[in-house]
């Protein structure tokens, strides 16, 4: 008998919500596409501003943890391999990676490039949405796959995330002459560029604290009250299985089943 790896251990069966996430983020994704959404990112920094913050936070974190891989082949593979690598180096690269493609896709000359080209505008969403569910997979569970970080580093970088997201908002919320200078403001015709710059700031400060915070403060409480990870141990030990360090995982296993036998 083969000893279990992270992905063939009995789970409870998925109840609640976590079904239909992955099909609110594919919803999400393609209300940001159509009518009335996609008429306010072209009119409005607010607008521009919400569909950025859906498809860099909201949908990644939809579809890490409601992502319906569990079973298969690919997955499980993956599940192994990321068991035994956990070191916070790639953990650190993805949210690296994550920083990178968000900020380029916030910056003037990259709204202006979108604007009215619906190529770029598919590539943004796309970089945006995959850097954002590798970086999410480092901070929530999505069996089979699970973080490669303890609860203190999740909470970390999920701080760090959000962080960044609200300096974005703060430049937006302070230009003086405009963030985005695409977007034109007519007095007397919808919103002044004051009261746009205003909103498109708190949509983004919304956006990254209602996300962020509760993966936050659920991994800080759990670091503060010494929760263990169930995950820890058999992560260390398939590390060590791969580098030579100790006994194979299955010898132990059986090891382990014939001590609670005798």
């Amino acid at each position: 008998m083969r000893g279990r790896t992270l992905d063939d251990r009995p789970r409870p069966t998925s109840l609640g919500l976590r079904p239909w996430l992955f099909p609110a983020a594919a919803l999400v994704c393609v209300l940001t596409l159509l009518p009335p959404l996609s008429h306010f990112t072209t009119r409005d920094e607010w607008g521009s501003i919400l569909r950025y913050g859906l498809w860099a936070v909201a949908i990644p974190a939809l579809v890490a943890k409601g992502a319906p891989w569990t079973g298969g082949a690919m997955a499980s593979s993956l599940a192994r391999s990321r068991a035994r690598h956990p070191e916070h180096v790639r953990a650190v690269g993805f949210l690296l990676l994550d920083w990178l493609v968000m900020v380029w896709w916030f910056t003037p000359a990259a709204v202006r490039a979108t604007s009215g080209n619906p190529w770029l505008t598919a590539l943004e969403a796309l970089t945006l949405i995959v850097a954002g569910t590798g970086f999410w997979l480092e901070l929530v569970q999505s069996p089979p796959l699970a973080p490669r970080s303890g609860t203190f580093s999740r909470a970390v970088f999920g701080a760090l995330a959000m962080w960044q997201l609200w300096i974005e908002a703060y430049l937006v919320a302070m230009s003086q002459s405009g963030w985005y200078r695409n977007f034109r403001h007519v007095p007397g015709h919808g919103l002044s560029q004051a009261a746009d710059q205003q909103v498109a700031a708190m949509v983004l400060w919304l956006i990254a604290t209602a996300v962020f915070a509760p993966v936050i403060f659920m991994n800080a409480m759990r670091w503060l009250h010494g929760d263990p990870e169930p995950d820890a141990e058999l992560r260390r030990l398939l590390k060590e299985d791969a580098r030579g360090h100790a006994e194979p995982v299955q010898q132990r296993g059986a090891m382990t089943r014939r001590e609670g036998a005798g």
